[in-house]
């Protein structure tokens, strides 16, 4: 019996994935060290670093353009905020005036000083936005307290009247440009940071008053502590660290929150310090640091190993859009095939036919619902809520939960994965269908493969 072509055509893709090809590496001209990591969408990336040193791509990284910043030259741009292909700011660290603040409205061209700074305790660490003309900055404790800047909507600066107390002898880590973040469209605000205290701070109104939470981070020494934080909702983030001078402990060094950044619950399974933190989805988060990089598929419930390049920042706009940045100008983009090895598939062995993703089987707890049923009606219940159990055959024993595709013809599918829960609490009397297929990457979406299995249940 011969195969559908779609099948044949994803079998083929199989076979030629390596297990080492998830990070696509690009070719820009640049050594740079590169740090701060803006991506905008699968066209649109910007990325800054030392030698006063930008980078943009807007063709999805077929072309990249490198950039220095006139008289920037020496200047070490670690954080980039960037909104399409013409507007970005970017912010360079250090003492005194080298910490500094640059606009561009025309992709780079030409490029605006909008703050220097003149505090000689300052040194500034990143930058975020809540739009391209509301953004906020922060240095390292000036006098017992960290020091905000915002510019209002304008192209001025000026300091926010904030109270953020800092304990002796902790900083920010100017690591990433994630130390700092703005989420949604206006006012809140996170700030994670290190040395005697790993702390998260966050502010609701725009940096000017904040909350220190304690976090089961470890903190202690001038490199150890909290590098990143990425927020999936106002509700729900992640943060990850460690000790950037030892790079494979892999304790203690990434944590949750459910709860929009008042508790922290320690989370395991990275393979060392982390300097990034992206979400993808929900279910799908990326770490990256020195010795590696790792991936999530269920919320950071466990944890795969990608490779062990170094890098310095990762960040992703949904599924097509992942990049992560490093030394020596590394630039490099996730692609989707990429996914599929990530999710567990393995090349077909040569000459081989490896077996296609379908489903044999789907079971369920019950296919009529009355409360009149026959003793001798094993498959009546009046329970309105039916379990559900998908046999399928596979490629990866390890296939992505949210693969498991359900249609029904009426109610609710609770839960992902093989074993999920249809609910027809409020179903009429009638006949109610559900199907069952394998919805799995192929190119730049999603695709049925294999044999679906369809079922009914009756209500009475």
């Amino acid at each position: 019996m011969k195969r559908p072509r779609l099948i044949a055509l994803l079998l083929l893709c199989l076979a030629s994935i390596s297990a080492h090809a998830q990070w696509i590496r690009q070719n820009v001209n640049t050594t740079a060290s590169l740090r701060g990591l803006s991506v905008v969408n699968e066209k649109i990336v910007w990325a800054s670093g030392t030698g006063g040193t930008v980078i943009r791509t807007i063709d999805g990284g077929k072309s990249w353009n490198v950039i220095i910043v006139p008289g920037a030259e020496k200047l070490d741009f670690r954080d980039i905020e960037a909104f399409d292909a013409n507007t970005a700011y970017i912010l360079s660290i250090g003492n005194g005036e080298s910490s500094r603040i640059y606009k561009t409205t025309n992709g780079g061209k030409n490029w605006q000083l909008q703050f220097k700074n003149t505090n000689e305790k300052a040194f500034f660490d990143a930058i975020a936005c809540w739009d391209n003309e509301n953004c906020i900055a922060m240095s390292d404790p000036v006098d017992g307290k960290y020091l905000f800047i915002r510019n209002y909507g304008s192209k001025d600066w000026a300091t926010v009247p904030s109270d953020a107390i800092a304990r002796e002898g902790q900083a920010a880590f100017a690591a990433s440009g994630t130390c700092l973040i703005t989420v949604g469209m206006h006012h809140q605000v996170f700030l994670v940071t290190g040395g005697t205290k790993a702390e998260v701070l966050f502010s609701l109104d725009n940096g000017e008053h904040w909350d220190g939470q304690p976090t089961p981070i470890p903190a202690g020494s001038a490199g150890s502590g909290i590098f990143s934080i990425a927020m999936f909702d106002h509700q729900n983030g992640v943060i990850v660290g460690g000790n950037y001078e030892k790079p494979d402990e892999h304790t203690s060094n990434l944590a949750f929150t459910t709860d929009g950044g008042n508790t922290w619950k320690l989370g395991t399974g990275l393979s060392g310090y982390r300097s990034g933190v992206t979400y993808v989805d929900r279910k799908t988060i990326i770490a990256v640091g020195t010795n590696g990089s790792d991936i999530s598929r269920d919320g950071g419930e466990t944890w795969l190993r990608i490779d062990g390049e170094n890098y310095n920042g990762v960040q992703a706009k949904g599924k097509n859009a992942i990049c992560a940045v490093g030394p020596r100008g590394y630039v490099a983009k996730l692609s989707w095939q990429g996914f599929l090895a990530i999710n567990g598939y393995k090349p077909c062995p040569k000459n081989m036919i490896c077996d296609a993703p379908s489903v044999n089987d789907l079971r369920l707890s019950h296919t009529e619902i009355s409360s009149a049923c026959l003793q001798t009606n094993s498959q009546c219940s009046d329970k309105r809520q039916i379990e559900v159990a998908t046999v399928a055959v596979i490629v990866a024993p390890d296939v992505a939960s949210n693969w498991y595709d359900y249609t029904v013809s009426y109610g609710q599918v609770i839960g992902f994965g093989a074993n999920v829960t249809w609910d027809l609490s409020d179903a009429k009397p009638g006949t109610y269908t559900i199907t069952s297929g394998l919805k799995i990457p192929y190119g730049d979406s999603f695709r049925i493969f294999g044999k679906t299995v369809t079922k009914q249940v009756i209500v009475k």
